[in-house]
Formats: structure tokens, sequence, C-alpha cells
């Protein structure tokens, strides 16, 4: 019988929610069928627990007004969240920068709803997101690649629109909050990246997403978020910090999402909107150089960061060797210290985002104990 490191695992989450229940921030794990195996319905009990341990006396927010709740009402409201991971954004993609031309190619090799299952993931179903509320999560961030889904003029296939929808529709009729995004159109195989090019070439795309999302989902009421686009990198694909140059055309892109949603009126005016930085950082020198973006409605940004420290311990286990310090093991002493500096610094820029804060992004993968 393989035994794996879930206790190890345990304390992570524990320590990690700890902090962001201090720190007043939303924590959404991010899953590929392996703490929660959605097919099955089956998951990791000790981690679950240590998770909804942290959150036990939650205190929610009413909002008696007519109007959408404001963004930190709404992050409080969310409670602890959980990712659909490698599902919705699933894709067979790559662009590449052809240099000599300051022009992306792009290669895409499968279209249409198949891309739901191409990354080896179940198809989602409305038991598995009411599993997902059971364990109780109260939020759920449902990534979306849209690349492989648009005609030669931008325009999203009524099949993948709808199945956008109906995943969203499950969410929120558990009454859980629901985040959708533009996901792995950028990172290290998208077309989104942090440089002129990118935001010359591909900026009439996007502003098209947008628009569509927020006219398919123009009526939904305060549970549903948009947000931007996801881990924008440089055009050298670098996860390293930002240069300068890098994190003002992330800057551009956030404020191209705020500006489209908002335009497109009705419950879109007010509707609460996520952002993020560069590659989802929160470095010091990430945080000095982004800026949030103007918004015509008060209070209802939200910024977003991602997380994984400390990567020897959160990252799966390499076959190859390649991470020399690998291991299953938490050592409690050495990693909260790596995890306070984390959101310490974090901390340091509240005052500059006037914004609550979400973690849309942490886990750490199961390994084998020998």
């Amino acid at each position: 019988m393989i035994k794996y490191n879930d206790e190890e695992i345990a304390k992570y989450a524990k320590t990690f929610n700890s902090l962001c229940k201090k720190n007043n921030i939303t924590s959404f794990w991010w899953d590929t069928n392996l703490l929660i195996k959605r097919d099955k319905q089956e998951t990791f009990p000790k981690i679950i627990d240590s998770i909804m341990d942290c959150y036990k006396n939650h205190l929610f927010v009413s909002n008696n007004s007519e109007k959408f709740e404001t963004a930190q009402s709404s992050v409080t409201n969310m409670k602890v969240g959980w990712n659909l991971g490698n599902t919705l954004d699933a894709n067979k993609y790559r662009a590449v920068l052809n240099k000599e031309k300051n022009i992306w190619e792009e290669n895409l090799n499968l279209t249409g709803l198949s891309t739901e299952t191409c990354w080896h993931m179940p198809k989602t179903t409305r038991e598995m997101i009411h599993y997902v509320k059971t364990l109780g999560f109260n939020a759920v961030r449902v990534p979306i690649t849209w690349i492989g889904h648009l005609d030669k003029n931008n325009i999203v296939d009524s099949k993948w629109m709808a199945r956008v929808k109906e995943v969203v529709d499950y969410v929120l009729e558990e009454e859980m909050y629901c985040i959708i995004n533009i996901h792995h159109d950028a990172g290290g195989i998208g077309y989104i990246r942090s440089c002129e090019s990118s935001y010359n070439q591909f900026g009439d795309r996007v502003k098209s997403i947008y628009t569509q999302m927020a006219n398919q989902f123009s009526d939904y009421g305060e549970k549903l978020l948009f947000s931007g686009i996801n881990e924008i990198i440089d055009e050298n694909t670098s996860w390293a910090d930002p240069t300068e140059n890098a994190s003002f055309w992330v800057n551009k892109w956030n404020q191209l999402f705020v500006d489209t949603i908002r335009s497109t009126g009705g419950k879109n005016k007010e509707r609460n909107l996520v952002v993020m930085g560069p590659a989802g950082k929160s470095s010091k020198i990430a945080m000095e150089q982004f800026e949030m973006p103007s918004d015509s409605t008060e209070n209802h940004l939200i910024f977003e960061f991602h997380n994984y420290d400390p990567q020897s311990f959160c990252w799966p286990q390499n076959p190859d060797g390649s991470n020399k310090n690998e291991t299953p093991f938490w050592n409690e002493e050495r990693d909260s210290k790596i995890l306070e500096e984390v959101f310490n610094n974090l901390m340091t820029f509240k005052d500059k985002l006037k914004a609550p804060i979400i973690c849309g992004e942490y886990a750490a993968w199961p390994k084998k104990i020998d």
C-alpha cells in the first residue's frame, strides 16, 4: 500500500490558512484531482480538516443593500476556496515570439469541448461541485482558457460559452462564490505577455473575450466575480522578479480588464473584480512596481497573489531528480518562518493596494513516503 505525506501537508495547510485568517486573506487551494478526487468523491480528510479548522468561528458579513457587496465583504464571505484546476483551462496551444518579425506565432492543436479533459481531468459534474461544498469550501475559482474556442473574429464558440455557464451555475446553485478568469491564454505557453508586442497584437482579442464574458453573465449577482489575466510573464518566459517594463505592461493589461468590464454596464458596473501582479508574485520588487488599476466604482477591486513556498515541499516529485532539495516532510520551524516572511512582506503593501487580498493559488502536491 502506497503511503503519502498527507499528515505533513496538513501541517502546511494549517500554517498557511492560519496566516491567511490572521491577515484577512481568502485562500484558494489549487487542485488537479489530487486533494479532492472529483471522479471518486474522495479526499485526504486530515488536510481538509486542517484547513477547515482555521475557519470554525468565521463571521460572515450581511448585505442589506440593493447594491453589490463591497470587495472587502466579498473576500470575507468567500471564507475559503478551491480551484477547479486543469479543466476548463486545459488546452493544446503554444505561442512563440518571432523576434525577427516581432510577431507572436501561434500553434493550436485542439479545439472544441474536448479540451476540458485533454489534461486527463474528469468532466466536471454537478455532483462533484456539491461534494466540494460538503467539505466546507465556500468559493470555487474556475480557471478558463479561451484560446481554442475563438473564431477568426475573436467570437467565442457558443457551445464553449454554454459549457462555461453550466459549470458556473453548478457553483452558484450550491450558494458558493465563483471566480472566472482568462487563464492559460497567458503564462508560459500563452499569447498574453507583459510586453508591447503582445499588447499590440492581442489587445483587441482580449477585450473581445472580456466583453463577451461580461455580457454572458451580465444579470448574475454578487457571488460571481470576474478575474483578469492569470500569471502574466514577459516575452522571455521569465518567472523571475519582473523588470519595470514588464510591470508596466501588466498594469496596462489590468486597466484594459477593468475598463472593458465596467463599460458593459448593468450589474457589471459594481461587480467585484480581481487583478493580479506579474506572474502572480508578491515579492518586494513585484509589489513595488505593481499599480492597482483605476476604477469608476469605488471599493470593488480585489488583489490576487499566488504562492507555492517552500517549493522544495510544495512542488510535485520530479522523477528525473532535478529538484535536489525536494522533501515530503514539513519542517515547522524553518518552513513556517518562510511563509511568515511572505505574508509580512505582502502586508507592508496593504496601504498601497487599498484593496482586500486573496491567494488565488496555493497547494502542496502529495508525495510518496518510502
